[in-house]
């Protein structure tokens, strides 16, 4: 029987786990995970997208490990794009594709 432990840090963008196996073979496994991020926008769609003051914007969360897996996994072109050029208008249609995984100022890009 294969014991695991989670090594994951609190605020971590991925969760990592040891696994003693039975075999003797230790190993480290990943785990994707954006559980913090979609908090986080969760709590900024309940405002407009401005500061308390209303004298700046804010921008969309960007988490690069969203971005990549997105660009990995699921081949997006557009996050690939992201990460190959910094193409702002390849972020733009990201949030638009993605709002749950990426927080837009005043619920638009």
């Amino acid at each position: 029987m294969e014991k695991v432990y989670d090594l994951t840090d609190k605020g971590d963008t991925e969760r990592t786990y040891y696994v003693q196996g039975k075999d003797g073979k230790d190993r480290i496994v990943k785990q994707g995970s954006d559980d913090d991020v979609l908090r986080q926008n969760y709590e900024d769609r309940k405002t407009d997208g401005f500061d308390p003051t209303h004298s700046w914007r804010r921008v969309a969360h960007i988490d690069m490990g969203t971005v990549r897996i997105l660009a990995q996994v699921q081949h997006d072109k557009d996050a690939q794009a992201y990460l190959d050029v910094h193409d702002t208008a390849a972020r733009d249609r990201m949030i638009r594709k993605y709002p749950d995984l990426f927080k837009a100022c005043s619920g638009r890009v």
